[in-house]
């Protein structure tokens, strides 16, 4: 039960921190290339969020 917890927690996080590259590349000089970085972290806490166990 714990450690499923803490996988879901870890996806969050990753998910969090792709949030957080996206927002501020927004306001950066090249809003497409931070969209795209902020992309593959976003990416691998979904599909670590609800791929298989």
């Amino acid at each position: 039960m714990m450690e499923k917890a803490l996988a879901y927690a870890i996806s969050a996080a990753l998910v969090g921190f792709g949030l957080l590259i996206f927002f501020a590349g927004l306001s950066s000089s090249s809003p497409a290339l931070w969209t795209i970085v902020a992309l593959v972290p976003i990416t691998i806490g979904i599909v670590s969020a609800f791929g298989p166990v």
